[in-house]
């Protein structure tokens, strides 16, 4: 009786175990689809607010400070531009050891356009993910959203 109920249940088990995948926090995931830069170009409303995922080179790399009432926060911008020339805006809250012309892949949240307190978005990705790839070593940037 034992070993038929153990026969019966080690399948299920191993269903069960095999269709688990890495735990992700559910405050900080951002369900993604991978696209190319003129696919967003193209039809941008059918992203904006999406969670996106694009590979491209950084271009324009600037490092400012947002100042607050209360405080300061470091932000990141780029432009991340496929080979034909097309671009999105990326903004990273944070400075991040990114090089000009390297190949980029960066994971966020795209938005059409969208105004806050203190910046306008248009045709940008806020980044959660920033992976720079160079020749030697993978560097992986994690900027979580609020």
């Amino acid at each position: 009786m034992n070993r038929n109920m153990l026969l019966m249940l080690t399948p299920v088990l191993m269903m069960i175990l095999s269709s688990c995948s890495k735990w992700q926090n559910p405050n900080t995931a951002l369900p993604s689809k991978e696209l190319t830069i003129a696919n967003i170009l193209i039809t941008p409303h059918a992203y904006d607010g999406a969670g996106v995922i694009v590979e491209g080179m950084v271009w324009d790399l600037d490092y400012d400070i947002l100042v607050d009432e209360e405080m300061e926060v470091p932000f990141t911008t780029f432009k991340i531009a496929d080979t034909d020339g097309n671009y999105i805006n990326v903004f990273a809250e944070g400075n991040f050891p990114l090089i000009e012309g390297e190949q980029t892949r960066v994971t966020g949240l795209y938005r059409r356009d969208y105004v806050t307190k203190y910046r306008n978005y248009t045709n940008e990705i806020e980044a959660k993910t920033i992976t720079l790839e160079t020749t030697s070593t993978i560097y992986k940037i994690y900027r979580y959203l609020k």
